[in-house]
């Protein structure tokens, strides 16, 4: 089941508003490259997709539990394969941009984010007993130098606030959400 919330509606239509055509349908087509890569793994993985919800955030696909190292590969799919689309530089360089894009954001070590969920299943691994506490310190300091960073270019740039307007879904993806293994429930972004 596929569930769109309202806020995706509201990010579809600022999107449509603010980028031409070509780049709209080229962020789209990565985005579902990605998605597409994760559904892969999951069924090569031999898990199960319950539901798929999508919000301004992006896409979440809700799977059943998965051992350590499946969720890994799982996790690690959809970066990997929009990081596949820089094979199409030459012939899509729109695509291949949004796909390098999406992949790297992606790869941000905060969860639920993809390099959050692959960190925590190291993590998992390494120390099992305090994963959690571990990964949530690891992505305040990631957060606070991803802020830090904003800010400085703000100040240096000196004309605009864009660069601390980056950081908001990434702040948004730490402080709104839970690590959803504690519930025995996976999301895969």
């Amino acid at each position: 089941m596929i569930r769109v919330q309202p806020s995706a509606y509201l990010m579809a239509a600022a999107l449509v508003l603010l980028l031409p055509l070509d780049w709209l349908l080229a962020a789209i087509m990565a985005a579902v490259f990605h998605e597409a890569g994760h559904l892969i793994a999951i069924h090569a993985a031999g898990g199960r997709v319950s539901s798929v919800s999508i919000d301004f955030l992006g896409a979440r696909i809700h799977t059943g539990p998965l051992e350590n190292r499946a969720e890994f590969f799982c996790a690690a799919a959809g970066p990997t394969a929009s990081l596949l689309l820089l094979s199409l530089c030459r012939w899509f360089p729109q695509l291949a941009l949004c796909g390098l894009v999406q992949g790297m954001f992606n790869l941000i070590p905060v969860h639920p984010m993809d390099g959050g969920r692959m960190l925590y299943c190291m993590l998992r691994r390494l120390c099992p007993r305090q994963a959690d506490r571990v990964l949530h310190r690891i992505e305040w300091v990631i957060l606070f130098g991803i802020l830090s960073l904003s800010l400085t270019l703000a100040v240096r740039r000196r004309d605009t606030v864009f660069p601390v307007l980056m950081c908001i879904p990434v702040l948004s993806r730490l402080l709104l959400s839970k690590i959803p293994c504690k519930s025995g429930r996976f999301a895969v972004q």
